[in-house]
């Protein structure tokens, strides 16, 4: 019987190989795009122009075979400086494909170009080269660094197909850029090794053009540019010759073959994001149409293949059918650009639409001239899928006349990398190396305290505490070792977790080790190769400068620092320790130690009466809950662990002994406003352990990032204090969602005190896989 099962399983396995050895090309890419689909992330930013110290916005929509995806659940979104040195990170929650969030810009940067780089752990599972990024300028302190001069130009050749051919006539594109990588209009002359001129070049559109010659066999050629000779690929005497054009149902190929049999295309496939979306036959005249009317909108692999599954011959078209365009105007009900006025807006759709979508209103004399270069539409159908740097990539999807044949330069410029024929042959493809963490994962081991004996098979009692005041509480149980897990947990900022015991009086004392952090663990990730966003407009340079300028003139005098006597940590120690690089930013702010230190009084501001120049601490009626703090007779904004706070009542229940320190700020642009604010952070881990004695073990684990909400004032009741309104963003909605037989969108807003021009974006992603792009500028 055991010999027969044998057997069995070694036919069983010997058919299962033959199976797969019998695959053809198309059918194994397929296996593995079913297994690991490609996701693409996009984010709507509030605007591409920011000065240091102030906040970006933005919205992120992830995308999966042209659908919304909902596989992921966390994002990653990094700001990096020119040398790939990160700046600021923001971890969020994803439900339903969509998040949004912002990110800190410190006021000690410089002015420069800075990356934004946003991606998910799947994401990671294919070449990191095609993760999300985008340039904003920052305007900021005068940088250090020397301007890059752009050296030498770069000339680069792609015959079209793959391969120069002797003895045919072959199409040949070519890009021009500089050191830096933007793109160099110029003219050129091919010749061949005798001297010979072949035929003039010139560039058509960002430094590309293509050009059609017959190579002779034994001859090479080069490209004569400014006294410097780049060589063509070397003309190979076997293989075929590939030339697409484009026609109204889709494209026509023609095929030139030199050589025997075995560079004879037989067969073509056509593949969208790993997807097989057509496999067709080729005739014996290598002649033929390929229909992609009725295929989706984006880049489009066509790869040619002999009889045994080898490629030949490949090439990118790219298609636009726009059948994935949201049909949408921009109605102005009310403007008034007078100061402080109401504006209404709205946005109707030709027909009713289910999605969720984001709106950004801004100042225009503080965004660069025209339309915005990049967009969700270019982002999810081109950049996406193109390796490297594309120029401006929403140029191509404008009325212009010259923007398709722009487009087709792209797609001969440029490669597919995200995977390799040889690869899919080898069935050697890559497999997924991460998953989805599943929002927060909390998984250690309990001890009892003191000892090495485990907290085996117990119930352990977990509260989950938060600087929003939030608290939560789970009930767990350990394993024969001690371990313990909890999945699928969502809180946000700086928590403090204790573990305890549940026996009452007859709790044991413990301690928890937690695993490694599930949110904030770090990716081996490629430097970006990104250009500098170059702004030749000298009034949006001049504008954004002078907006720093008064940002920096408005943050108020210098305070004085407040040393309390005794055991503390230094400044430096306390703003690495507890504070996030906005609030650490500020040099005109100071700080009050605390750590280590005995506070007589039951709450905070009690101890703070009388103490800080210019600070009046208020206790309205008897209720101890009832604080109100002003500095130099402003009303001063609270933070509790850099969370806003409405009012005083949560703060002061916290026992004094918790506060680790307090950051005061004459002048500071937070949630409610430009003012005066006070932030106040609770003593964590072992600090906070001195302060409190439990049964049970205390750990600090920083959550999702805090999701700020957008400020936009409203003046139909006058402000209690008189400010300038000099905002740059008038208003920010990134939850916009529409459903049923809702086709329009509310914009109401008041003005700032200076803006005459308005630029409204809209942008987002309808259920069944639509974009909406709506740009528009307002007078």
């Amino acid at each position: 019987m055991n010999m027969q099962r044998n057997i069995l399983f070694a036919c069983l396995f010997l058919l299962y190989f033959v199976s797969l050895k019998a695959q053809t090309p198309d059918e194994k890419l397929e296996a593995w795009h079913q297994e690991n689909p490609i996701e693409k992330v996009y984010l709507h930013l509030d605007r591409q122009d920011y000065f240091a110290g102030q906040t970006c916005w933005f919205k992120s929509y992830f995308i999966s075979d042209f659908q919304p995806s909902a596989r992921n659940s966390t994002l990653f979104v990094e700001l990096l400086n020119t040398t790939g040195e990160l700046i600021n990170k923001k971890v969020l929650p994803i439900f339903n494909g969509i998040t949004y969030g912002q990110i800190d810009l410190p006021d000690t940067l410089s002015t420069g170009t800075y990356q934004l780089r946003a991606y998910s752990p799947l994401m990671l599972n294919h070449d990191k080269d095609f993760l999300y990024s985008t340039a904003i300028r920052l305007y900021g302190k005068s940088s250090k660094n020397k301007p890059t001069v752009a050296g030498n130009v770069q000339l680069r050749f792609f015959p079209e197909g793959g391969i120069l051919l002797t003895g045919v006539e072959n199409t040949v594109a070519f890009k021009a850029t500089n050191t830096s990588g933007l793109p160099v209009n110029f003219k050129a002359l091919i010749k061949d090794d005798s001297g010979n001129t072949i035929t003039p070049i010139k560039s058509m559109h960002d430094g590309m053009g293509k050009f059609a010659f017959t190579p002779i066999e034994g001859r090479t050629y080069v490209a004569l540019l400014d006294g410097r000779e780049f060589p063509l690929p070397e003309a190979s005497r076997e293989g075929v010759a590939l030339q697409i054009s484009q026609n109204e149902k889709g494209f026509l190929y023609q095929l030139q073959l030199v050589g025997g049999d075995r560079f004879r295309p037989v067969y073509v496939i056509g593949q969208m994001q790993h997807k097989v979306v057509f496999k067709q036959a080729i005739d014996a005249s290598l002649k033929g149409s390929i229909a992609t009317d009725k295929l989706p909108s984006g880049v489009l692999q066509c790869t040619f293949f002999n009889k045994d599954g080898i490629p030949l011959a490949e090439r990118l078209v790219f298609i636009d059918n726009q059948e994935y365009l949201v049909k949408a105007s921009l109605q102005k009900e009310k403007i008034d650009l007078r100061p402080r006025r109401k504006n209404e807006l709205s946005i109707h759709f030709a027909e009713p639409v289910e999605g969720n979508f984001s709106v950004a209103v801004t100042d225009n004399d503080f965004n660069e001239p025209g339309l915005r270069k990049e967009n969700i539409i270019s982002s999810l159908l081109l950049t996406s899928d193109i390796p490297g740097y594309v120029h401006h990539p929403a140029f191509y999807f404008s009325n212009h006349p010259a923007a398709k044949d722009a487009l087709d330069l792209v797609m001969l410029t440029n490669g597919w990398r995200r995977f390799t024929w040889k690869q899919v042959a080898d069935n050697n493809l890559p497999k997924p190396q991460y998953n989805d963490p599943g929002y927060i994962s909390l998984s250690g081991k309990v001890n009892v305290r003191g000892s090495k004996k485990s907290f085996a098979d117990r119930d352990l009692l977990v509260w989950v505490a938060t600087s929003d005041s939030g608290r939560a509480l789970q009930m767990v149980k350990t394993d024969a070792e001690g371990r313990f897990k909890m999945d699928s947990v969502v809180f946000f900022d700086k928590a403090k977790i204790l573990f305890t015991d549940v026996m009452g009086k007859k709790s044991q004392f413990i301690t928890v080790q937690l695993n490694t952090d599930s949110l904030y663990q770090s990716y081996n990730l490629p430097l970006l190769q990104r250009p500098p966003a170059v702004n030749t407009n000298t009034s949006l340079i001049s504008n954004m400068q002078q907006a720093f300028n008064s940002y920096t003139r408005g943050r108020g005098t210098l305070l004085d620092n407040v040393y309390i006597e005794g055991r503390r940590l230094t400044l430096e120690e306390l703003e690495k320790k507890y504070m996030s690089a906005l609030f650490a930013g500020n040099l005109n702010a100071r700080t009050i130690n605390l750590t280590g230190q005995f506070i007589p009084q039951f709450n905070i501001f009690e101890w703070l009466m009388g103490r800080v120049p210019n600070l009046i601490v208020q206790r309205n009626g008897q209720f101890m809950d009832n604080y109100r703090l002003f500095f130099r007779r402003q009303p001063v904004q609270l933070f509790l662990d850099e969370m806003p706070m409405q009012d005083a009542s949560i703060i002061s229940t916290i026992p004094a002994n918790q506060i680790a320190l307090i950051k005061i700020f004459p002048q500071f642009i937070g949630a409610r406003g430009n003012g005066p604010a006070v932030a106040i952070y609770t003593k964590r881990g072992e600090d906070l352990n001195e302060a409190i004695e439990s049964t049970g073990d205390i750990v600090d684990y920083d959550g999702y990032s805090i999701i700020k909400e957008f400020y936009s004032p409203d003046y139909s009741t006058p402000p209690e204090v008189n400010y300038v309104d000099h905002r740059l963003t008038l208003t920010w909605m990134p939850e916009v969602g529409i459903g049923g037989a809702s086709s329009s969108i509310p914009i109401h807003f008041y003005n700032t005190d200076r803006t005459k021009k308005l630029k409204v974006v809209a942008e987002g992603v309808t259920h069944d896989g639509k974009l909406l792009m709506l740009e528009e500028t307002i007078e």
